[in-house]
């Protein structure tokens, strides 16, 4: 048996990007079984079914001077139906593991409350998960769902494509603001932006209704700035992206010039929106029932995203765990 690579003997990549990719050379063997793996929001097990899991880690997901218990079990699971909302599926039920830290053991209670509110309102029954004691709380969640047969991933857009947005972007981003900086709490919408922060709703409707019309989708939890180009780069496409056309609230635009920031930059880059950005054909906007805004074009030429309007001479990037 040859020898196995050793602790520090493997890559050092620059960001999550290429962690990824070099995690799926090593693991992401294709079946005949599997109609897609790794590259989308979810796997597709079957024709009609799909699975994600994501983690909440302390002081990286979420701080508890920040939010509550029952605001990291909501955040917890609702990332994760956002992943199954991508995919325009709808959530069968969960596996919840979490870590117990020193001290954590009279929080989990408190957080599992915040399940139960999210799981209910969603429809997305826990049933079963694994405790395990570490250096620190982490919960991580595991969701199947049921998709329409061969559901959206991020490889279909098409030259000729539009993409477009449901919701808004930057609320999320302008929550967090107001909650490290409590002077920008009395401006206008900040409690509304906090409570978006803290617990977002997947967009699963929205999701399944957009399904019969997207080339590809996928949700918006790292920004557009970091999103997107996972996009471009699955589909073979280049982008071109208007900041001048995000959707915002007028809050969104007051903390982000608060902040000395362009508001079309701030909501590119801020992240966790959990909003679903699509590619699909123009005459699809009026016809799939869903509110969209457009935000930008797919076009052949070299992969990648082009942001026109102001700020797109900035560097723009959103989260990377790496980075």
């Amino acid at each position: 048996m040859a020898d196995l690579p050793g602790w520090g003997e493997g890559t050092a990549h620059a960001d999550e990007d290429a962690l990824m990719a070099g995690l799926a050379a090593i693991v992401g063997r294709t079946s005949a079984g599997i109609p897609r793996g790794i590259g989308d929001d979810a796997a597709l097990l079957a024709p009609d079914l799909v699975w994600t899991v994501d983690a909440q880690v302390d002081g990286v997901h979420f701080r508890r001077d920040l939010s509550s218990p029952a605001d990291v079990g909501w955040k917890a699971l609702a990332v994760n139906l956002s992943d199954v909302a991508a995919m325009g599926a709808m959530p069968i039920a969960a596996l919840v593991s979490i870590v117990i830290g020193d001290g954590d053991a009279s929080s989990i209670e408190p957080i599992y409350t915040g399940l139960e509110v999210c799981s209910r309102l969603y429809d997305c029954p826990i049933v079963g998960g694994d405790v395990a004691r570490g250096s620190g709380l982490a919960l991580s969640i595991s969701v199947l769902g049921r998709a329409p047969v061969d559901p959206p991933g991020r490889d279909g857009a098409q030259p000729g494509d539009v993409i477009a947005v449901t919701g808004t972007l930057g609320e999320s981003a302008a929550g967090l603001a107001a909650l490290l900086d409590p002077t920008l709490r009395d401006l206008p919408g900040a409690d509304e932006c906090i409570e978006r922060h803290r617990r977002p709703h997947p967009r699963l409707v929205d999701g399944a209704l957009l399904a019969p019309y997207a080339h590809a989708m996928m949700d918006v939890s790292d920004g557009l700035a970091t999103d997107l180009p996972r996009l471009a780069r699955r589909s073979g496409v280049a982008l071109t992206i208007d900041l001048d056309a995000l959707p915002m609230h007028d809050d969104v635009h007051a903390i982000a010039r608060t902040l000395r920031r362009t508001p079309g930059v701030f909501a590119a880059t801020g992240g966790e929106d959990y909003e679903l950005v699509v590619a699909l054909p123009a005459e699809a906007i009026a016809a799939c029932g869903v509110p969209l805004t457009v935000i930008g074009r797919v076009e052949a030429g070299p992969v990648g995203v082009r942001f026109i309007g102001i700020g797109a001479d900035e560097a723009l990037r959103g989260w990377d765990h790496l980075a």
